[in-house]
């Protein structure tokens, strides 16, 4: 016998009722709410990147740098500085609205180009090393080198007396010395016949090396570094 299946007999399959909208097996995104989370993916980026800009901004600030070298004992000018930006943590250094108290100062050491500037590096004048003096030399072209000297140079003083008393006296006397301060170029264009020199001599040397100055008997040596 061939059994036979009637439509009773077959599985059922669920319709769904008349009036109700039919869902999809496999659900898309609607593109609507892909925008709606892209844009605010986009905003929460840009926020982030303007709250970094800020704290950037917050965190720097300028201070006074070296556009140009100044060597010890020399003024500082307005051409010689520029500015830079550094971060908060920058105790030592020099903000840029303090320029004006700057111009004028002399350097206490030598200021390379280029380098922030620091408290302590300049003040309003030199100071003298405990037992040491600062004499004056007033010195004409010929008892000098011919290259410039700069404040720091190691030099000797050497009395140098004319005529007979100067065969008769054997060796010179020297004194060792520092260049503390040399004339600059626009001083030298004034005609003077003599240049007063600057330089720093231990305290018992000072009154006979002022008094070689004074007799127009000294003469400056420029010695090579060890």
């Amino acid at each position: 016998m061939t059994a036979q299946v009637t439509e009773d007999d077959s599985p059922s399959i669920a319709k769904p009722a008349k009036g109700f909208p039919q869902r999809s097996m496999s659900p898309k995104m609607p593109m609507r709410r892909k925008g709606y989370i892209a844009a605010v993916l986009i905003l929460a980026i840009i926020g982030a990147l303007l709250a970094w800009m800020g704290v950037q901004s917050k965190g720097s600030h300028e201070v006074l740098s070296l556009k140009a070298a100044v060597s010890r004992g020399e003024a500082i000018t307005q051409e010689n500085l520029t500015s830079i930006s550094v971060g908060e943590n920058a105790p030592n250094l020099i903000p840029i609205d303090r320029s004006a108290e700057v111009v004028g100062m002399k350097a206490q050491t030598n200021l390379f180009a280029g380098t922030p500037l620091v408290e302590g590096s300049y003040a309003q004048t030199m100071p003298v090393p405990e037992n040491f003096s600062i004499v004056g030399l007033g010195m004409k072209p010929a008892n000098l080198p011919a290259r410039e000297l700069l404040p720091g140079d190691k030099v000797r003083v050497v009395y140098t007396p004319s005529g007979d008393q100067g065969a008769a006296s054997g060796e010179l006397p020297v004194v060792s010395a520092i260049v503390e301060r040399f004339p600059t170029v626009s001083e030298d264009s004034e005609g003077n016949s003599a240049m007063i020199v600057d330089v720093r001599v231990k305290m018992p040397d000072a009154p006979r090396v002022a008094a070689w100055s004074a007799a127009g008997s000294a003469g400056l040596v420029l010695d090579g570094e060890k």
